[in-house]
């Protein structure tokens, strides 16, 4: 497997080889100091406790040496094969100091602050000249009778110093690879679901939106996982939202062009009486009318999704705006046979917002109440006033709305009516401005359906203080 300096999962082993060895460095030093420290420590006190059990062995014939009962050379020679067996050197004196024995010299003598030590009934011990000394007192009832004084060369005590940093640094190793495969497998654990996303994101960059990662881990990356998902589902709702809306808003930009042409061709070629050109006047000023909303309400969308909508400061009457709306809508109404009822006989407070703004959320509510309403319908627009809010409330006689499509209604370029949504004009766009704007100003707006062909009412709660985005 070739391995990219410059890739997260080199630079994770990098820093981890490097923490483990600048760890692993400072622990042996420390650890080593310690050790030799230690060892040279432990030499000693088994040179001391050597020494008190040479002076215990050696008590009786001390005893008989002084009450002249043992000779000299015997105990010279109880000296040397004693230090032959443990490779020290031992020198034995009375207590006033007087050469007894020696297992190197035929004489000696021996001094030091171990020796005096010794002579005052303890155990001592001293480093010196690259040579290790103990000496301990042979006791009599405790008198000290005599002194033995036990030494050994300093290297003796490496030897150990050696075996143990050797045994250290086994460890060490054994740790360290240990460490580098636990390093290894942490930044594999690491950069694996990164490489996962990295190629989720290129096959969705190509168009393949069908791409999900795993989300079966329960810390960060499973989150990132999760949110990764979501969003691949979110990019691919919104292409599937612009496919539709390019296909319905070219529907509805390509009807009225259509009719603008023919109408301005005929008009240009004069072959229309004086009456029909008038009808066509008016008919190409309603379809570019029309044209001009469906741009307003595009134009509108784009400012609230950047956060750019600025609120408006009109009063506006919203009864008489009512009425306004419903006589734009009466050509229609009349040609179908339809019942248009406003129901405010109380008097409500004004708000303050954009006239712009309220006519669009009132205007898609009725235009979507009479296309949705079959002819010789009934839709009966009432207003009243609560607390701190104005209730509209807009019920149409028309086809109702499917239980299931009900928490759906308001969201971008869906359309209950599939079977219709060429036969019924619309993007698509009205309900989900119009709750856009609503929520701008504070206020809240839903819908209730009983169920296909029972008919569909309209809540709107605007708030007489409104607020944007409260």
């Amino acid at each position: 497997m070739k391995i990219q300096l410059s890739s997260l999962r080199s630079r994770l082993l990098l820093a981890y080889a490097g923490l483990i060895l600048v760890g692993f460095t400072i622990l042996v030093l420390l650890a080593g100091s310690q050790i030799s420290a230690g060892t040279v420590q432990d030499f000693t006190s088994g040179l001391a406790n050597q020494a008190q059990l040479v002076a215990r062995v050696l008590k009786e014939p001390v005893e008989h040496l002084a009450e002249g009962e043992s000779n000299q050379s015997y105990l010279q020679d109880v000296l040397r094969t004693y230090a032959n067996q443990t490779d020290v050197d031992v020198v034995l004196t009375d207590a006033n100091g007087r050469f007894l024995g020696s297992s190197s010299v035929s004489d000696s003598e021996i001094n030091g602050p171990e020796v005096a030590l010794a002579l005052s009934g303890k155990i001592g011990t001293n480093i010196q000249n690259n040579v290790v000394f103990a000496a301990a007192p042979i006791l009599e009832e405790g008198r000290v009778i005599g002194v033995v004084q036990l030494a050994a060369p300093l290297a003796a005590a490496q030897s150990l110093i050696w075996q143990r940093w050797l045994a250290l640094a086994g460890a060490v190793l054994a740790v360290t690879a240990a460490a580098g495969i636990a390093a290894f497998w942490l930044a594999t654990t690491l950069t694996r679901p990164l490489e996962q996303l990295r190629l989720a994101a290129m096959q969705i960059a190509q168009g393949d939106f069908t791409q999900q990662v795993s989300e079966d881990r329960l810390d960060e990356f499973g989150e990132v996982a999760r949110a990764f998902n979501q969003m691949s589902a979110q990019v691919k709702n919104m292409i599937e939202e612009q496919r539709l809306f390019a296909s319905n808003a070219s529907h509805e930009l390509r009807t009225p062009l259509t009719a603008i042409r023919l109408r301005s061709e005929a008009l240009r070629n004069d072959t229309v009486d004086e009456e029909l050109a008038r009808q066509y006047i008016s008919e190409i000023d309603d379809e570019a009318r029309h044209l001009g909303d469906l741009v307003q309400e595009l134009m509108l969308l784009s400012q609230l999704d950047a956060g750019r909508l600025q609120r408006g400061q009109e009063r506006i009457d919203t009864v008489r705006l009512a009425r306004q709306l419903i006589a734009e809508a009466a050509p229609e109404t009349e040609s179908r046979d339809i019942t248009l009822t406003l129901d405010a006989l109380q008097s409500v407070p004004d708000i303050i917002a954009g006239q712009i703004h309220v006519s669009i959320v009132f205007r898609n509510l009725l235009n979507n109440a009479i296309k949705y309403s079959a002819d010789s319908g009934q839709i009966v627009w009432q207003i009243k006033g609560e607390e701190k809010n104005i209730l509209h409330t807009i019920h149409d006689t028309g086809q109702g709305i499917a239980e299931e499509d009900l928490p759906h209604l308001f969201e971008r370029f869906y359309r209950a009516d599939k079977s219709r949504s060429r036969a019924v004009p619309g993007a698509g766009l009205g309900l989900s401005l119009s709750k856009l704007i609503v929520e701008f100003y504070g206020g809240t707006i839903w819908l209730e359906s009983a169920g296909i062909q029972l008919g569909t009412t309209a809540f709107v709660r605007w708030p007489i203080d409104s607020h944007p985005g409260e």
